[in-house]
């Protein structure tokens, strides 16, 4: 037990833990600056720089094309708003992106040691991974009510989301660690021997 203390990066914990508050909180942060019924609206963000409707209105816009592929009678009503038939309505709202995923994947990357072209390579990746199971689960949820399937009682789509994105995340977290001791070994065995 001792070993395993001794071998524990606290310092990354700290640091990782940190970026994922920081990410988070600002995406909030973010959000109720875009808001226009926010405290601190800024139209000039909302118009040109709302990063957060553009991630959603791709999700929405994916997320309706899988839908009509199957069959729904989806659409798009609003920027937060998909709508199955006239009745029934599916608000997107900021916890519905993955976000928070996002933010620990990110943090994850960002504090490892690698370079900085690798870790923007797999930042990108991991974000897209993210967004694909976020498009699939919620065209698969417009699906699933447009054809009446029974409502698990057990899981909720939100928390099969987060299922998925954490083991695609420990998946990704495994194939860049992995990848990423290939190549030390392959650095080390070229590396010239010191002689004393």
């Amino acid at each position: 037990m001792i070993e395993i203390l001794k071998r524990f990066d606290f310092l990354s914990v700290v640091k990782l833990v940190s970026l994922v508050l920081v990410l988070y909180y600002f995406t909030i942060g973010f959000n109720g600056i875009v808001s226009p019924e926010g405290t601190y609206y800024s139209p000039f963000l909302d118009h040109y720089l709302n990063f957060i409707n553009w991630f959603r209105g791709s999700i929405m816009f994916v997320s309706n094309l899988i839908a009509h592929a199957f069959g729904a009678n989806s659409s798009i009503a609003d920027h937060q708003t998909m709508k199955l038939g006239q009745n029934i309505e599916f608000i997107i709202w900021l916890p519905c992106l993955g976000f928070g995923v996002m933010s620990f994947w990110i943090s994850f990357i960002v504090n490892s040691s690698s370079t900085v072209k690798r870790k923007g390579i797999w930042c990108v990746l991991g974000i897209v991974a993210i967004w694909i199971i976020n498009c699939l689960r919620i065209a698969l949820f417009v699906v699933s009510v447009d054809r009446g399937w029974a409502e698990n009682k057990l899981i909720d789509h939100h928390d099969l989301f987060n299922v998925a994105a954490y083991t695609l995340i420990i998946i990704l977290m495994y194939s860049y660690t992995r990848n990423d001791n290939q190549n030390c070994e392959i650095s080390h065995k070229y590396l010239p021997e010191v002689q004393g």
